[in-house]
C-alpha cells in the first residue's frame, strides 16, 4: 500500500516537472516573457518609479517602493495561463491585492482593459467605506 502511494506520488511529481519544463520551453521559444507579454510589461513599466524587482523564466515582478508604501505587479505564466497580481501595502491604506487569470493567447489589450476596469471598481468600493 505504501509503495503504491509513493509510486503514484513520484509519477505525479515527474509529470508536474516535465509539464513545467515544456511550458518554460514554449515561452522561451516565443522570445521569453519580456517578448511574449511586451504589451503588459510596457503598460506597467510606464507607471512612475516602477522597477523590475525580479525576473525568472516564469514570472516578472515589478515594484514601486517608498518608505511607507510598496506596490508590486507580478506577471506569471503557467500551464497555459497568464496571471497578473497587484499587491499593495501601505501604512495609510493597509494591505490590498487583486488577481487576474487569462488564457495565454488572450489579447493583452483586453487583459489590460479588464485589469483597469476591475482596479477602478475596487478603488471606488475602497473609498466609499
Amino acid at each position: 500500500m505504501v509503495f503504491w502511494v509513493l509510486f503514484i506520488g513520484g509519477v505525479l511529481i515527474y509529470l508536474f516537472i516535465s509539464t513545467k519544463k515544456d511550458e518554460i520551453n514554449k515561452v522561451n521559444s516565443e522570445g521569453g516573457l519580456e517578448v511574449k507579454y511586451r504589451v503588459l510589461l510596457k503598460y506597467f513599466m510606464e507607471i512612475p518609479n516602477v522597477q523590475i524587482e525580479r525576473k525568472s523564466s516564469t514570472s516578472i515582478i515589478l515594484a514601486i517602493k517608498d518608505t511607507h508604501v510598496v506596490t508590486r505587479y507580478t506577471i506569471s505564466h503557467g500551464f497555459g495561463n497568464i496571471n497578473v497580481y497587484w499587491d499593495h501595502n501601505s501604512a495609510m491604506f493597509g494591505k490590498h491585492s487583486l488577481k487576474w487569470c487569462f488564457p495565454e493567447d488572450y489579447s493583452q489589450y483586453l487583459m489590460l482593459s479588464t485589469i483597469e476596469h476591475e482596479y477602478e471598481e475596487y478603488q471606488k468600493k475602497l473609498f466609499k467605506k
